[in-house]
């Protein structure tokens, strides 16, 4: 499988690096190690040692520096042999180097560019401002898949899923009776679900204090490449104005591992009873339940039965809801085809 390259992933939440901690995390197939300087500079290097290919988040950090966990090599922040213990007096091979990578941190998250470091431009992140407003209350989560990334953002692009995968926790025969607009903008894809006039979901109707009652409701999904979506849920009296009801802007961001294998960050934010800290917890308890115990299980399943075949070999029979999954394929294909062409 090939990649989008020339694009920003997150590599993680800004939280899972803190102090002299090295974490470890394959990236498009690469090993990658995530550190801070004393600085609290984030720094993104090759993980593996280009000596014995020993993992460096097992290493430890010596004076600014990564130092193999296997024959002691330290690497500088900017990739560069900085003491080879057996020659410590001597000259360093220019071999003994390994790569560093663009990193933005941002949104809370450390953002890596996997292609060609000079082409790394923090303006084609796309916005996710919410994510950095105080003034939210925010709860995020992270879930390892054993699964394609493509099959993850179809599992969010199509929603039809919800009434029989999350039958107790998120689950309403709304969704299934929604009025769905599917548009394509450039490279964006939108897939906006309207559902009027009814009841909503278990967890989400707590969340809204809206249990047992008949709500008009919305639930928007943008999809940006290579797999970084938002969503926005929202509810308001029926007949009401969307602009009186109150709504959660969410993210799922899908970073691949390998070609079947998924980083998964998710986030949302909320701007009422932001200070019911117990209604976060519990918001998280539950998103995190549902992703786990009912979303990962059957997309895992789903790539087993599939296999390394890629999905329109296999000729799928299409529905409705598979319209803004199939535009996003698509569009991650043009753009995948486009940047190889050009070298």
């Amino acid at each position: 499988m090939s990649f989008l390259r020339n694009c920003w992933y997150v590599a993680a939440w800004s939280k899972e690096v803190v102090g002299e901690q090295l974490l470890g995390r394959r990236i498009l197939n690469e090993p990658i190690v995530l550190r801070r300087l004393q600085s609290g500079e984030a720094v993104a290097l090759q993980g593996r040692c280009p000596h014995r290919f020993a993992p460096l988040h097992m290493g430890k950090i010596v004076n600014d520096d990564i130092q193999c966990p296997y024959h002691g090599l330290r690497f500088s922040a900017e990739g560069a042999c900085t003491f080879n213990p057996q020659a410590p007096e001597g000259p360093t091979p220019k071999s003994l180097q390994i790569k560093r990578y663009p990193l933005l941190e941002k949104y809370g998250a450390l953002w890596i560019w996997m292609g060609e470091p000079k082409r790394a431009d923090p303006a084609l992140l796309p916005a996710y401002d919410f994510l950095e407003d105080e003034r939210l209350a925010r709860i995020e989560g992270y879930i390892y898949s054993k699964a394609n990334y493509e099959l993850m953002t179809d599992n969010i692009l199509d929603l039809g899923h919800v009434d029989f995968l999350h039958e107790t926790s998120l689950g309403c025969e709304a969704t299934a009776r929604a009025k769905t607009i599917v548009a394509v903008n450039g490279n964006t894809v939108r897939c906006d679900r309207w559902m009027a006039n009814d009841f909503q979901g278990p967890l989400t109707s707590v969340l809204f204090e809206r249990v047992g009652q008949r709500v008009d409701a919305w639930l928007d999904v943008q999809w940006d490449a290579p797999a970084l979506m938002t969503l926005i849920f929202g509810m308001t009296d029926v007949g009401g104005a969307r602009e009186t009801g109150l709504e959660t802007l969410n993210v799922h961001f899908m970073t691949p591992e390998t070609e079947t294998t998924t980083h998964y960050f998710w986030a949302g934010t909320r701007s009422f009873r932001t200070d019911d800290h117990e209604l976060s917890a519990q918001m998280l308890e539950g998103g995190t339940a549902a992703f786990t115990l009912e979303d990962k299980p059957m997309i895992e399943a789903q790539q087993a039965m599939m296999g390394t075949t890629d999905l329109f070999s296999l000729k799928p029979i299409m529905l409705a809801g598979d319209a803004a999954p199939v535009h996003a394929r698509r569009t991650l294909a043009r753009l995948i085809e486009a940047e190889q062409a050009t070298g």
